[in-house]
């Protein structure tokens, strides 16, 4: 990757993430979405578009970007099942919501 299309990335992600703790999570998305596109393989960049997928409501799109990020991640993130959790619930999949959660309280205790 050319420092310039690192630059690029970094910009679209940075740009991404402000917009959505600005409130403007569509616009975020879109950033996020045209970063996740130049780097499919980048876990940060899938982990931010899991968390605002989750925040507007796309349960099943963050549940695809955290099984994304858990065939490329090599390690474990307690906080992708707080994240599954949340699309879980969002999907009407109340058991299998808890599951998750208990998984991160599990996950979290144990780091």
């Amino acid at each position: 990757m050319t420092q310039q299309r690192a630059d690029s990335l970094e910009f679209l992600h940075a740009l991404g993430l402000l917009y959505c703790r600005a409130g403007h999570l569509e616009r975020g998305l879109v950033f996020l979405l045209l970063a996740a596109r130049m780097a499919p393989e980048n876990v940060s960049i899938l982990h931010s578009l899991a968390d605002a997928f989750v925040e507007t409501d796309a349960g099943t799109r963050a549940i695809a970007s955290i099984d994304r990020i858990g065939e490329i991640s090599k390690e474990t993130d307690p906080d992708l099942a707080r994240l599954r959790s949340r699309a879980h619930w969002l999907r009407g999949q109340e058991d299998q919501a808890r599951d998750a959660f208990k998984a991160y309280l599990q996950a979290r205790a144990a780091k």
